[in-house]
């Protein structure tokens, strides 16, 4: 390829920064060796004739633009490398950082694995082992674990409400219940089969966990595992509903049928006066089976989908038409509300707690009573009403509610004598003492609302039924 020596001038620029396509450069390169002059130019880098480098001021722009292009197109070049580099470095951090968080994982399900594994021993041997003792210490090591999920482990995880351990109190409040019904000759089939399911689950969980163990201690493809949520948790729930239920009514899961809520919303229209209005009803996620949040007409609460018991309501309600500051017509209303709730064959003792410095808000406490006895808590009594007087606003409260109404039918008596009450909590307590005490409880040992003496022992109160001399465990649950 012959050039031209101007031609060739005004490519130094371009040679010098290799930006030419090879056969141009080899083309330049053999007009170096023919001519002399430019050969002599393009060894100096300087002399170049005006005429051709700068021939006016147009062409000097054009240069100008060139040099221009020329070093874009090297800081465009460095940053690119830079670009790389940094994508590199993050992908790198981010594997490093992945890795790390699988590593954890995988030793984190050390305490998972024994705790499942010792959940699963329980579960064999109920009226041997102390649960308290053999669970404890893996606590700790499964909250680390749910703190180290990964993103897709935690959106899976937060869709659900499964936990990663059973509730502790719920589960050794059954486990209680289980030896002291047993120890006093109550053991039915319920129990029998109670310890059949527990049996179930727990080896389905330790099955699993033992499972997830392996996977995540396999070498490298250990790296690309995903913890299987609902693998571990559907298990531990299952324990946690039957737990519950078996405290709570003496049933199995499998005999609990929710109310259907058609019979919810009339309950609830029933309660509030409200026939017309639409009911929004949601199943709560509390960890409470069968509660359904609901709202009618601005009137926010909580209802128990098994028993139809509304424990929670708050409202703007207009339960006082007058909005009148009449105690006993206030206190009246009230009654009318809770009897609602209750039945009209509810029996309650009510009395006004007074609030300072508000003189329109009444708030009256109330225990359920059954002939003279009255429902026993521990602490201050947890059921509530509260008007305002101007307003028309109402707030209930029961968040130790009532199992069922038959609490108010069932006749409770005092079979045994005093002396013989009196010998049976000494024996249990190794105190000697008068009944502090005489009222109704729930107990998970008799499964039913029975009538109690109590007294104070050492480390606890003691609870001796009135009728059977029975040693009852009262059952104080919230929802």
């Amino acid at each position: 390829m012959k050039l031209d020596c101007s031609l060739v001038e005004d490519l130094y620029p371009l040679y010098q920064e290799n930006e030419l396509k090879p056969e141009n450069r080899r083309a330049v390169e053999e007009h170096l060796k023919e001519c002399n002059r430019c050969h002599e130019l393009y060894q100096k880098g300087s002399g170049f004739s005006e005429v051709s480098l700068f021939p006016d001021e147009k062409e000097e722009k054009v240069s100008k633009e060139l040099d221009d292009r020329i070093r874009l197109n090297f800081r465009l070049r460095r940053m690119k490398v830079i670009a790389v580099l940094l994508a590199a470095i993050i992908i790198v951090t981010g594997i490093n950082r992945y890795a790390a968080n699988r590593e954890q994982v995988a030793t984190l399900l050390n305490g998972m694995y024994s705790y499942s594994r010792s959940l699963n021993e329980i579960a064999d041997r109920p009226y041997e082992t102390n649960s308290e003792l053999y669970l404890s210490d893996s606590i700790d090591d499964i909250i680390d674990l749910d703190n180290e999920l990964n993103w897709l482990e935690r959106n899976l995880f937060n869709n659900t409400s499964y936990n990663f351990f059973v509730d502790t109190e719920v589960f050794n409040e059954m486990l209680t219940s289980l030896k002291e019904r047993k120890s006093q000759g109550l053991q039915d089939e319920t129990d029998v089969m109670a310890i059949e399911l527990l049996q179930k689950h727990s080896k389905a969980l330790f099955q699993h966990v033992q499972s997830e163990y392996d996977s995540f201690h396999h070498g490298y493809s250990s790296y690309l595992e995903i913890l299987d949520i609902d693998g571990i948790g559907e298990p531990i729930n299952k324990i946690e509903e039957l737990a519950y239920f078996y405290n709570t009514y003496h049933k199995l899961p499998s005999e609990m049928k929710l109310l259907s809520e058609k019979d919810l919303e009339k309950k609830i229209r029933t309660v509030f006066n409200i026939e017309e209005e639409k009911v929004e009803l949601e199943k709560s996620h509390n960890n409470v089976p069968g509660v359904y949040r609901f709202e009618i007409n601005g009137i926010h609460g909580e209802i128990n989908g098994y028993s139809g018991m509304i424990f929670d309501a708050d409202s703007s309600l207009r339960l006082n038409d007058k909005k009148t500051k009449d105690k006993k017509e206030v206190m009246e209303k009230a009654k009318q509300f809770v009897e609602k709730i209750y039945g009209n064959n509810a029996h309650f003792e009510m009395w006004q707690e007074n609030i300072g410095g508000q003189p329109s808000i009444y708030r009256f406490r109330f225990v359920p009573l059954a002939g003279e006895y009255r429902l026993l808590f521990l602490g201050s009594e947890p059921y509530y009403l509260q008007l305002d007087a101007e307003t028309g606003d109402s707030m209930f409260l029961a968040h130790r509610p009532m199992l069922t109404k038959e609490f108010f039918a069932k006749k409770y008596k005092e079979v045994l004598s005093t002396e013989s009450i009196e010998s049976k909590a000494e024996q249990v307590s190794g105190v000697k003492g008068k009944s502090v005490e005489k009222g109704i409880i729930y107990s998970t040992v008799s499964a039913d609302y029975v009538l109690v003496h109590v007294f104070e022992g050492e480390d606890s109160f003691v609870y001796i039924n009135a009728e059977t001399g029975i040693v009852e465990r009262p059952y104080f649950f919230n929802y």
